[in-house]
């Protein structure tokens, strides 16, 4: 009991009664340190205060110092008392709130078996005995463990230890990892084995993390009735078992559904693809099979050959000259230049010469790779390959985009929806550049529409009222607010994430990533966090980085950097690339 002067008047406060015993105790052989405070152990449901007998002291005016329950604590159902909900040790602090005049004395309990958040792994608590006090020396510890559900994965050994611990009465605070539960296995995705060599694939990430540049093979030789590839099937994981023996069900492997066209076959029961003729092989974004013939096109092509319009894959040993169009089939191995031409390709492309000229515009379903682009349009649907120079041109790739180190990038947009590698970025006096990944072009060009009718319609909104004085509560104007707010509310939900449903964010601010997904299957969604812009060189002032739905523009020229996103989702890092 206590008197507390306000200010006004004396209170008089009567404190909680402490139902276990604590004491100052010196821990291990260094005595030149201080004493800490010990409690003994409770099991849950134990009463840790309460206020007994407070009807006779309320009768003589007094009123119950501030009692509230901390972790591992409730109160009882009466409300009069703080008990355990967990067997543990007692722990007692006192806190100060602005809104409570006398101190608040908070009763937390620290717990005997302490769960890792995802309940695979449980640890013992044991502190020091107390002389007098209980402890787990008067404790069957494994009546303890089956009292708590523990019955998978307990260590032996260490509970031996434990319990040696305990005999002994150490006066030590220690830990032991009684159980560990099993871990969900990685379920394997299915995939195709190739049984004939098709690479080097250029721009594929090798096993040591390089990248590989080397020129891609292309054109590659079948004969009929030869197996190409075999699928292999997804393999489910096996599934994790908790602590408490309950089971997660690993995530299913991803099937590949093959896509097949012209002279092959896929045997169900063999799970081979096999060619029915002789021709050359392309494979497109690793499940798209093709067996075609192969053409070879001698000299440019240019008003000698016209347009070039093929079922086949072709080589054209010359260069696209301006105004014409080559469209192919299979893969397309162009050995000189695209001068203002236009290239579409149902397999890979691969243009030796450079890319020239406002009007070359490329559209390729596989894989790309080339020299150079300068005021050109490049869109693939797999990797990307810059081995020199991108000149204020515009590159969209549905997979990675890969430039040499040593390359560089001026002005115009990268944008893709896996990683990037770049060399230099920009320049002193260059048009900052874009450079996007892990985003949907198609979504990006949506955004800045939207962004643009926002503009669009508050103008006309203060175009109205201005040339109508009077009008702001105006049908016509509510009209027009309607509709520009349901416009922001378009721009704020818009997902700019590959796989992700287009309108899937929540209503969160522009700059935050994604918010949670409202009626949407986002199975197929990217790991955003795994998306990485890596430039071996410089990146100049100014340029725009975006990566998923977040934004930066670099303030200073910097070298050697890796962007990726904060683990918050609401921010890119630059940090430092490994040497």
């Amino acid at each position: 009991m206590e008197q507390i002067d306000d200010g006004s008047e004396k209170k008089k406060i009567i404190k909680p009664t402490l139902h276990f015993l604590t004491a100052l105790l010196k821990i291990g052989d260094d005595y030149t340190t201080d004493k800490i405070p010990v409690t003994e152990l409770v099991m849950a449901g134990h009463v840790l205060a309460d206020f007994p007998n407070f009807q006779r002291f309320a009768a003589r005016g007094y009123s119950k110092a501030p009692l509230e329950p901390g972790d591992w604590a409730q109160l009882s159902e009466d409300g009069l008392a703080v008990v355990a909900t967990v067997p543990g040790y007692p722990k007692v602090k006192t806190i100060r709130r602005a809104d409570v005049p006398e101190p608040i004395t908070v009763i937390a309990v620290e717990p005997l078996f302490v769960y890792s958040p995802d309940l695979m792994k449980v640890t013992l608590v044991i502190h020091p005995p107390l002389e007098g006090g209980r402890s787990l020396r008067g404790q069957d510890l494994r009546e303890l463990i089956a009292a708590e559900n523990i019955v998978f994965g307990i260590d032996d050994e260490a509970l031996e230890e434990a319990l040696d611990c305990i005999t002994r009465g150490e006066q030590e605070f220690r830990r032991f990892i009684i159980a560990r539960g099993q871990e969900v296995g990685q379920s394997s995705d299915a995939y195709l084995r190739y049984e004939l060599e098709i690479g080097p694939i250029a721009g594929t990430i090798l096993e040591d993390g390089s990248i590989d540049f080397r020129e891609r093979r292309i054109m590659v030789g079948i004969k009929a009735g030869e197996v190409i590839a075999t699928k292999i099937p997804a393999v489910q994981g096996v599934p994790g078992v908790s602590v408490f023996g309950e089971e997660t069900p690993a995530q299913p492997g991803k099937d590949l559904k093959i896509e097949l066209a012209n002279d092959v076959r896929f045997n169900r029961d063999t799970l081979q693809v096999t060619a029915t003729k002789n021709g050359v092989l392309s494979i497109v974004n690793n499940r798209i099979i093709k067996v075609c013939s192969h053409q070879v096109l001698v000299g440019d092509i240019d008003y000698k050959t016209g347009n070039v319009e093929s079922m086949n894959a072709v080589t054209i040993r010359g260069s696209v000259q301006p105004g014409f169009k080559v469209t192919v089939a299979g893969d397309l191995e162009v050995s000189g230049a695209v001068m203002s031409g236009k290239i579409s390709a149902q397999g890979n492309l691969v243009v030796r010469g450079g890319i020239t000229g406002k009007n070359s515009s490329l559209e390729v379903k596989g894989d790309a790779d080339i020299n150079f682009i300068e005021q050109g349009t490049l869109r693939c649907g797999g990797i990307a390959v810059i081995r020199k120079q991108s000149y204020y041109s515009d590159i969209v790739a549905g997979g990675d985009v890969r430039c040499r180190p040593d390359s560089k990038v001026m002005g115009g947009t990268i944008i893709s929806e896996g990683s990037i590698t770049l060399g230099d970025v920009g320049s002193e006096n260059s048009t900052p550049a874009l450079i996007a990944a892990g985003v949907v072009a198609e979504r990006l060009a949506r955004f800045n529409e939207l962004k643009t009718s926002i503009v669009e319609q508050q103008e006309a909104i203060v175009q109205w009222i201005t040339r109508y004085p009077g009008s702001s509560h105006s049908k016509k104007v509510k009209a027009m607010e309607k509709e520009l707010a349901e416009t922001k509310l378009l721009l704020i939900r818009l997902n700019l994430i590959p796989g992700s449903g287009i309108y899937s964010k929540a209503g969160v601010p522009e700059e935050g990533l994604v918010g949670q997904a409202e009626d949407y299957d986002l199975s197929g969604i990217i790991d955003i966090d795994r998306i990485k812009i890596e430039v071996f060189g410089t990146i100049s002032t100014g340029t725009k980085i975006l990566i998923g739905n977040c934004s930066l523009v670099v303030e200073k020229n910097i070298s050697s950097r890796q962007f990726k996103l904060h683990p918050n989702r609401k921010s890119i890092l630059a940090v430092a690339l490994k040497k």
